[in-house]
């Protein structure tokens, strides 16, 4: 699960009146399950879409491409300042590897874009992305996008600059290696003959046929 948190620091007024939105870039090793999304927002746990298209999620590492999801992210009840996010991300299957039986995954910092309503005003100030700290300025750039996630509404966003505590996420994942092919091609084989036999003699011992 990848959370995102998101302080601002002092300098603010009125932040009531704005709502942000976490463009999060998810790397070939990676996908996000656009029915499992479907779900959670069903249930009110987050607000996500999948933004790329002919998305695959069953495509291996080296046969998928990146992908880009949009987050709304909600306002912390328990902090005045304060911005959250949920997503989650499942693995993607890899290469097996010759040596070493772990791979990495680098997951880029997202993007940050806020919408605020008219006559709101907000200066330098620090913003803390996921407890990162120091943000010199409002940025000028605008990006468009939707403005809430079941709307057909276009907002200009503002995109943010901010400095984070860490510089990427790295994910490290089990990987197979090639040493163990034959073995594991043999018991796959073995495994799928005795449960087709099994499957089998139940259907012609239990089973009613006119």
């Amino acid at each position: 699960d990848l959370v995102i948190k998101v302080k601002f620091g002092e300098s603010i007024e009125d932040l009531q009146t704005c709502r942000l939105l976490i463009k999060q870039h998810i790397p070939t090793g990676l996908f996000v399950d656009p029915y499992e999304l479907a779900s959670l927002q069903e249930r009110n746990i987050t607000e996500a879409v999948m933004v790329s298209e002919d998305f695959n999620i069953e495509a291996p590492n080296y046969l998928s491409k990146e992908s880009e999801v949009l987050i709304y992210a909600r306002q912390d009840s328990q902090c005045i300042d304060c911005f959250q996010a949920f997503l989650p991300v499942h693995y993607r299957y890899h290469r097996p590897h010759s040596k070493d039986g772990e791979t990495f995954i680098v997951v880029n910092n997202p993007d940050l874009l806020m919408y605020c309503d008219q006559g709101f005003l907000i200066r330098c100030s620090t913003i803390f992305f996921s407890e990162f700290p120091i943000l010199k300025c409002w940025s000028q750039s605008e990006v468009a996008a939707p403005c809430a996630l079941k709307s057909k509404d276009i907002c200009q966003w503002n995109n943010m600059k901010y400095k984070s505590v860490y510089k990427n996420v790295t994910l490290h994942v089990p990987v197979g290696l090639t040493i163990h092919t034959s073995l594991v091609c043999s018991v796959t084989l073995l495994v799928t003959i005795l449960c087709s036999t099994l499957i089998l003699v139940a259907v012609f011992k239990y089973g009613h046929f006119s």
